[in-house]
């Protein structure tokens, strides 16, 4: 419970934090002036100088998707949206989805690894978003905050060396990646409001079709024990 209320001073400090500098830093900002490819240089403003984006380019910024619509195209081989260790992808009450049969992700540059190693970029999901992707990839740390969705559409191994922290009623769906293929592959690189994932305790998971999973996140029993006890003493004491 206490490590639970730490999180969330956190959560709000981080918040906070971000409000107060708002978009300094050099930060690259969605437009969409051209069209919806996440890959197209012409969708963004702030981009370096001399920067011709595209798959597998880094983007060594903070990168802001706010009420956008935006697609993953299918490109040649297997690729991914990628900034740099250290920068965050925010997508805030926006649409992300892959198209065109695309195989592709999101992620960072090679050399990066989560759980374990050195950490990579982060991606946070929040003000209702709903996020989908194939993949991410390399040291990725990617946040859902309790409004928003994700979804990893890819087998074999979607969060690939990377960790993905679901806060109370966010939503993760693997099409791919059935129950059993979830908790023995990606069960590990999961947390729920930045604690161990326990199912039943802190998230519930449910099968998605034939051969994919889904998980929400949920309030820890001892967080809804301790809000009943609040509201029926609030009760007693108004009836007094």
């Amino acid at each position: 419970m206490i490590n639970l209320l730490r999180y969330i001073m956190l959560r709000y400090l981080i918040i906070f934090m971000l409000l107060s500098v708002g978009l300094s830093n050099g930060a690259v900002t969605w437009t969409g002036a051209s069209d919806t490819n996440i890959f197209n240089g012409g969708n963004y403003n702030g981009l370096a100088d001399g920067l011709e984006l595209g798959p597998n380019v880094t983007i060594s910024d903070d990168v802001t998707f706010q009420n956008a619509t935006v697609t993953i195209p299918q490109v040649s081989a297997q690729q991914r949206f990628q900034v740099g260790s250290g920068n965050t992808i925010t997508f805030d009450a926006s649409n992300v989805s892959l198209t065109g049969g695309s195989n592709d992700g999101v992620g960072g540059a090679p050399g990066f690894s989560l759980p374990n190693g050195t950490a990579g970029p982060t991606i946070d999901i929040i003000g209702g978003s709903s996020f989908e992707a194939f993949f991410i990839v390399n040291g990725v740390y990617m946040n859902v905050d309790g409004t928003s969705s994700a979804t990893l559409a890819g087998a074999g191994n979607p969060v690939n060396i990377s960790t993905i922290n679901l806060e109370t009623g966010a939503t993760l769906s693997f099409t791919r990646e059935t129950i059993p293929q979830f908790n023995a592959e990606h069960l590990s690189k999961l947390t729920i409001n930045g604690l161990e994932a326990q199912e039943g305790v802190n998230f519930t998971i449910d099968a998605l079709g034939n051969t994919g999973s889904i998980i929400t996140a949920i309030p820890e029993p001892s967080v809804s024990l301790f809000g009943a006890i609040g509201c029926a003493l609030l009760f007693l004491r108004r009836k007094r």
